[in-house]
């Protein structure tokens, strides 16, 4: 338990002022998600923004395109969640079954095409569980802009998933984080659930 406290010590020493903006403003986001306001996509654009500049200052590509795909989908969510209603609260929408299933399969099938062909041509650690995170987390960002209620059971998944790889890592302070988002997850699909139309 000493090494761990001693590991999550030596890593706030290295958190600097960026990271620490990022993560609030991501908190935040998902927060404001989980209520169905708008005002989220403010704050997942500056978190988003900020991990584009990290994660290219530490060569870290693969997660420069996700988080570039983030900016661009919090500027279409802002306007899309903005046309649907002159309120701030979302209107929330369940995903056909057959649509849902498709979804699933054809992530399953991007996911597993990624991660054979990360393992097979690259070095990268987790290959498997680095791309079922990154390709459901893309689906999931698509279905909170779409207003789908679904994107909370997905999250759920690939939150806990990345809380498990991180922690393998011993990145502790990010799978904390992590954690965090699963539990904001889970309330956030209960929040939506009574925000679905009678």
């Amino acid at each position: 338990m000493l090494g761990v406290w001693q590991k999550l010590l030596a890593e706030l020493e290295v958190f600097n002022t960026l990271e620490v903006i990022a993560v609030a403003t991501a908190l935040i986001y998902i927060y404001l998600a989980s209520k169905g306001n708008r005002w989220c996509f403010l704050y997942g654009l500056i978190s988003s923004a900020i991990y584009v500049y990290i994660t290219f200052k530490l060569n870290y590509y693969f997660d420069v395109a996700i988080n570039a795909y983030y900016v661009i989908m919090s500027f279409y969510g802002w306007f899309a969640w903005s046309s649907q209603t002159s309120t701030s609260t979302i209107v929330v929408k369940q995903t056909s079954p057959k649509r849902l299933v498709f979804t699933i399969a054809g992530g399953a099938i991007t996911f597993l095409t990624a991660a054979t062909m990360a393992d097979f041509y690259t070095s990268a650690e987790l290959a498997y569980f680095d791309a079922f995170t990154t390709v459901f987390a893309i689906i999931a960002t698509y279905m909170v802009v779409k207003c789908q209620i679904e994107n909370w059971l997905i999250w759920i998944v690939v939150d806990a998933v990345a809380a498990g790889m991180y922690l393998y890592k011993e990145l502790y302070f990010t799978a904390l984080l992590f954690v965090i988002y699963t539990v904001v997850a889970i309330f956030g699909y209960l929040k939506w659930k009574k925000l679905l139309p009678k």
